[in-house]
């Protein structure tokens, strides 16, 4: 299932999320073929779940391997990151494949650009995952040229992460007492969200840094800091800083 499929005739590309009514209703009744799903090029179903979010979903019978389902709110965070980035000017998409200089695939979760023309992925993780496969899936967006944020469940995923990383430094904590919950090739944005199957209806607010240099602020606001380079990383931690005036408090 994604939010993006092709039309069969002309390989335009859909966004499940943003067409109008009328054509969402023409896609959940075309005929099969009408739609194809993106890289498989298999026949697509528009659906729409019974949280009302719309999707595309292979046809029965798809012979190869299917992405992973994502949880509603995974697919709602995807929607809003899209949605911010052209709210302040930037093209952005979600679901773009692409493949590094060594042949390896990725598909970003949204993509976009910096206006120095940076591409910059953002990534949605509210699963845990072994830091070896951060750092393996950045490394790969970075020999492709792309800059990634990882925006991340508060728990279970970044207090894992966080753990993982001060295990990792154990080493710089006995030798100068400096506590280190932070690595420099990873860019963490947690969200605190009730489960994967809810998301609020309010605008979404976000954690970034710890301690006394924590910041919380409206999911748009952080979004649009982190095009403008207000992340720093400053050792031990990621700073939120102002890029015209750094000084700043």
């Amino acid at each position: 299932m994604g939010q993006t499929a092709l039309l069969g005739m002309t390989g335009e590309r859909l966004e499940a999320f943003s067409v109008h009514d009328e054509l969402w209703k023409w896609l959940c009744a075309a005929p099969k073929g009408s739609i194809l799903m993106p890289r498989s090029n298999w026949p697509a179903m528009a659906k729409t779940s019974m949280l009302g979010l719309r999707f595309f979903a292979h046809y029965s019978g798809y012979p190869g391997i299917k992405p992973e389902p994502e949880s509603y709110a995974h697919a709602r965070l995807k929607i809003d990151v899209v949605r911010i980035l052209r709210d302040l000017g930037y093209e952005a998409n979600v679901e773009v494949p692409g493949v590094s200089p060594t042949g390896d695939e990725w598909v970003a979760d949204v993509l976009t650009a910096t206006i120095g023309g940076t591409k910059v992925a953002f990534e949605i993780q509210l699963s845990s995952q072994h830091i070896a496969d951060f750092r393996k899936r950045t490394d790969r967006y970075r020999a492709s040229g792309v800059h990634v944020f990882w925006i991340l469940a508060e728990k279970p995923v970044a207090d894992r992460l966080h753990k993982a990383i001060l295990v990792e430094t154990v080493g710089i904590r006995r030798a100068i007492g400096v506590i280190v919950c932070d690595c420099e090739e990873i860019v963490p944005i947690n969200v605190a969200l009730p489960s994967k199957n809810h998301y609020p209806e309010d605008p979404l607010q976000v954690r970034f840094g710890r301690g006394r240099d924590i910041r919380r602020m409206p999911l748009a606001e952080a979004i649009e800091g982190l095009m403008y380079g207000s992340a720093r990383w400053e050792f031990p931690d990621w700073k939120w800083v102002n890029p015209l005036n750094p000084t700043a408090a």
